[in-house]
Parts: C-alpha cells; sequence; structure tokens
C-alpha cells in the first residue's frame, strides 16, 4: 500500500506499509549497474513479539539493493486496519507502542549492495494495558536536496505487534455474511464482516482459518488477520453444485467461549441449461413430427400412383 502525504502543495512523504507481503525488490543484482537507482529491502517484513520475547531485542535486516548510498533515517508512526486488511497512517492510533518500541540505531548510512542489522527493543511502561498493541517502524530515506518544488521521501514500513503479558483473549465477533439467495451458476462471490472484541489480534489461517461450512465440506476462506480493535472484510470465489439449495454457516468463537453462528441460504438453479434442454427437446419433437408427417404423405401419395396404375 502506498501512502502519499500532501502539505503545502509539496509532496512530502511516499512510504510503503508491508502488511505480510514480500517487500518489493526491483533489482537484478543488489548494487547492479542496469538495476533502479533507489531499491530499499527490509526483513522480515511483520515483526510479532509474544509476550515472552518482549525482554529480548529483534534483529531487522535492512538492504541497499539499488545503486547509490543511501541514508535511513528509522521513525514511529501509529496505524489502524482498514476492513480490506490494508493498514493506514494516524495522529493518533489506540493501542500504540509508538513510545514503547526503539530503533537502534536509529540513523545509518548503506553503501550500493550493503545490509544492515537494526535491533528492535521494546520497554514497557509502569501498568501497561494487557494485550495487543502495535507501531509501524518506518524506513525512510529523505529526498534529495535541491532546488526542485516537487521532493519525494521513498522508504518501507514494518508493523510491529506485540503482546502484552496478562490474562488475553482472542474473541471475535461475525458482523456479517452475505451470499447470492439465487444463481444459475458458479463461482459465487461470498463474504463476511468479522469483528475483533477481545485483547488480542487473531490470524486465521492454516487450521485456524475462517471456513464456510455447506452441505457437509469446509470451504475455508483465503488467509487472513483481524488486530486487535479492528474489523475486516473477506471474501472469497466459491464454486457450488451444478444444483442445489445449500445452507452455508460461518462461525466463529466469541465472547465466553461461546460460538456465534451466521447462516445464509443459496439456491443454485441453472435454468440456463434447463432452458436449452428444453429447447433441444422441442426440436427434437418438432423434426420427428415433420418426419413422421412426411412419411406418411409419401406413402399416401405412392399408394394414389399404386392405385392409378391399376386402374390403368
Amino acid at each position: 500500500m502506498h501512502i502519499i502525504k500532501v502539505t503545502s502543495a509539496r509532496l512530502v512523504a511516499v512510504l510503503a506499509l508491508l502488511t505480510g507481503a514480500a517487500a518489493p525488490v526491483s533489482a537484478p543484482a543488489p548494487g547492479a549497474p542496469d538495476g533502479p537507482a533507489f531499491s530499499l529491502s527490509i526483513t522480515p517484513t511483520r515483526l510479532v513479539l509474544p509476550a515472552g520475547e518482549l525482554a529480548q531485542p529483534h534483529l531487522v535486516k535492512v538492504s541497499n539493493l539499488g545503486r547509490e548510498p543511501v541514508e535511513v533515517e528509522v521513525g514511529k508512526r501509529d496505524f489502524v486496519q482498514r476492513p480490506d486488511g490494508s493498514l493506514l497512517f494516524a495522529e493518533h492510533a489506540p493501542y500504540s507502542a509508538s513510545t514503547w518500541v526503539e530503533a537502534f540505531p536509529a540513523r545509518f548510512s548503506l553503501a550500493a549492495g550493503a545490509s544492515t542489522a537494526v535491533q528492535i527493543r521494546v520497554k514497557l511502561p509502569d501498568d501497561p494495558d494487557v494485550g495487543d498493541h502495535q507501531v509501524a517502524m518506518v524506513f525512510l530515506v529523505a529526498a534529495d536536496s535541491g532546488s526542485a518544488s516537487i521532493r519525494v521521501n521513498r522508504g518501507l514500513g514494518m508493523p510491529v505487534y506485540l503482546t502484552v503479558p496478562g490474562s488475553v483473549d482472542d474473541s471475535m465477533q461475525l458482523d456479517a455474511f452475505k451470499a447470492p439467495g439465487f444463481a444459475l451458476s458458479g463461482p459465487l462471490r461470498v463474504s463476511a464482516t468479522i469483528r475483533s472484541i477481545g485483547t488480542v489480534h487473531k490470524d486465521f489461517k492454516g487450521p485456524e482459518s475462517l471456513k464456510m461450512r455447506v452441505a457437509d465440506r469446509s470451504v475455508p476462506f483465503p488467509d487472513f488477520t483481524v488486530t486487535r480493535g479492528a474489523a475486516r472484510d473477506v471474501a472469497m470465489d466459491w464454486d457450488p453444485p451444478l444444483a442445489c439449495i445449500c445452507h452455508a454457516t460461518l462461525a466463529v468463537r466469541g465472547a465466553d467461549g461461546t460460538v456465534q453462528e451466521l447462516s445464509a441460504r443459496i439456491v443454485v438453479m441453472p435454468l440456463h441449461l434447463f432452458a436449452g434442454v428444453l429447447v433441444g427437446a422441442l426440436l427434437l419433437f418438432f423434426a420427428v413430427r415433420f418426419a413422421r408427417r412426411r412419411y406418411r404423405v409419401s406413402v399416401r401419395r405412392a399408394a394414389q400412383a399404386m392405385r392409378r396404375n391399376g386402374n390403368a
């Protein structure tokens, strides 16, 4: 996701805030002569710190894959999760960890093709709120100084999620489950909205993926994450049977371990196929009827001809 901020008619920032995908790398090789002048990479692209790992430093590899040396400054930004899963920088976001997390070094130089390790350290305040907190570490390369009216700052953002020790709750709530009530054929677009009502994020991945139950089968949604306090819109394309009256259900674990379930009825009726069969049957019926009529006429004419020949 690219975030562009405009202030006083000057373009002052272009940031890529990563949500779990690999950092964009466009250079054929680090510092290659035919590669781009600027190309920055960070690994990992997302940092998740469980409660038991907050005291230890965590390393982030920063690589300059461009042709030119860069000066990198590590900053921090609050963010919120949008319903589509992308992350949006915010001035003041709930559950912020911006004052708890520091990067060492916070400023450094990288030659073309070089890499370095940055330590991410966490220092919790006194009596912190139990559960998830988050901040984006922004690896920013300032625009070159000059007289141009447009200056572009380039960089990458790495979301950091940390969990304050204590009794945590990953409860979710189903706000909506939508599916076509009637369709001629598939694939069908099925969607849901899931809201975090607990104290930590939840990854719906692998065995823990969100699954739609239909016709004694489980159909998983693509992997996704719901951050603390956020709501996610998710969707998938489902291939239904050729014809059915299907009852589909979604279920998540809510507060106090209760299971919340939403259902939808989906009628799949291939009327276009039935119409094709009907038209084919009608054509066959009329073709047979026409052939029988022609046969009867030809037999009648042959009999009349035989009688005329006999009278002669």
